[in-house]
């Protein structure tokens, strides 16, 4: 349902007598405020229009009017002639806060003598929304989990607590359980146990592209990795789909020929409500025909590895995390130049580390200018993970790929692929 908060406002200017002052301008006028509102709302006072606070300034000499609800202004309001502007927003503003959506919006009027100026004003969303679904697996594979959202600057800031939600299995409504969030990039991180051996399992994800009136769905997915490693959690940005039932239209206006109406996209059709038709998604997405669910896949000669990328927005960085106590040393050594990460993984940076791009590159891996900018790749590592089996890795032993992608518009997508010996 779409929401618009509409406040229309009628200038009415009669005569006025007394003389000329800096408080008082020439020649008065009174401003008649009535409210339009369409959609359906809450009863909580950032949804009900008649809660919201507004403001009448006049720029030439900062005068001002300020009333803490719509509900409590008077029919009419004595104005001098002159340049106004008039602000209505929601009554409670907070970078995070849950079923909180802020609501904000001003237009510019002119009080004329024996004038009526009619002044349309539209409240739109400032802020996100961010709601999560839980796959079934997600739900079967966890006892219990955490999930943690921040739009601070890192998970360590001064101000990362007021700006943080979290949502909780323990409270058994983590899907139906909105949160809302002032625009800037967002963190997500899960913290979680497996039901069959309370092993823990972390995954977090950044979300960089980000705007007024989004709404993040984010879905949650676990898979089956082994009994010592636990289960990964993937999460998914490619499924973030800004709804258009939170998209807020501005006020009318007049449409020019060949154009779209104010307020459509792209795609919509004359009669449809704006955003009706929203464009899909251009975030990076990864495919693997020999194995769509990127299960646990055993390490052969042969073994069929070939995932393909696409990414719309074009190819900005490319890189693999490897955790694997026989491939890691090899490509952090000399010969291949990979980077050890703090937590003992080892780096391939396949477009920006001109060793790696001149090592792998000659075994068969897209790398470099294969990759950077490209829209689609299928990308191998059919070659490089048998490699393990040159070293006489133990039976049973684990390696894990994580290949992140991220876009030109810094949209990106994380997949860890673990490979095993028999």
């Amino acid at each position: 349902m779409k929401k618009i908060l509409y406040i229309v406002a009628a200038a009415a200017a009669v005569a006025a007598c007394g003389t000329k002052n800096a408080t008082q301008p020439e020649g008065m006028g009174q401003l008649s405020l009535t409210a339009v509102q369409e959609g359906a709302y809450a009863t909580k006072a950032n949804d009900v229009l008649g809660d919201f606070v507004v403001d009448i300034t006049r720029p030439s000499d900062g005068w001002t009017k300020h009333y803490d609800r719509y509900i409590d202004i008077p029919q009419t309001i004595s104005l001098g002639s002159g340049e106004y502007t008039l602000t209505v927003a929601s009554p409670e503003y907070r970078d995070a806060g849950w079923d909180l959506p802020y609501y904000k919006g001003s237009a510019d009027f002119t009080i004329r003598v024996d004038e009526l100026t009619p002044v349309n004003v539209t409240a739109t969303l400032q802020n996100m929304k961010v709601s999560f679904v839980l796959t079934e697996s997600f739900k079967s594979e966890l006892t219990s989990y955490t999930i943690v959202v921040t739009n601070a600057a890192s998970w360590d800031a001064a101000d990362a607590g007021e700006r943080s939600l979290t949502w909780s299995s323990a409270t058994g409504d983590v899907e139906q359980t909105a949160g809302y969030f002032s625009v800037a990039p967002l963190r997500v991180k899960v913290d979680g146990y497996r039901a069959v051996d309370n092993s823990e399992t972390h995954s977090e994800l950044m979300i960089a592209d980000v705007a007024a009136k989004d709404h993040h769905v984010i879905t949650l997915d676990a898979r089956v990795t082994g009994l010592v490693n636990g289960v990964s959690i993937t999460i998914d940005p490619s499924v973030n789909d800004r709804e258009s039932n939170v998209e807020v239209p501005g006020w009318d206006e007049v449409p020019v020929d060949g154009g779209d109406e104010p307020g459509e996209e792209p795609g919509d059709e004359p009669g449809d409500e704006p955003g009706d038709n929203p464009q899909p998604s251009t975030a990076p997405t990864m495919t693997w025909e020999a194995n769509p669910d990127f299960a646990r896949m055993a390490i052969r000669e042969g073994m069929d590895v070939n995932i393909t990328i696409t990414a719309p927005e074009g190819i900005a960085d490319f890189v693999i995390d490897v955790d694997s106590n026989i491939l890691g040393p090899v490509l952090a050594s000399p010969s291949f130049g990979g980077t050890t990460n703090t937590d003992g993984t080892v780096r391939m940076d396949l477009i920006n580390n001109a060793k790696m791009v001149s090592v792998l590159g000659g075994m068969g891996v897209p790398t470099g200018d294969s990759l950077a900018d490209q829209k689609e790749v299928v990308f191998s590592l059919s070659s490089l993970v048998p490699m393990i089996l040159d070293y006489g890795p133990a039976q049973g032993s684990e390696h894990t790929f994580t290949l992140k992608v991220t876009d030109n518009k810094n949209q990106s997508l994380e997949k860890a692929i673990v490979f095993y010996v028999e």
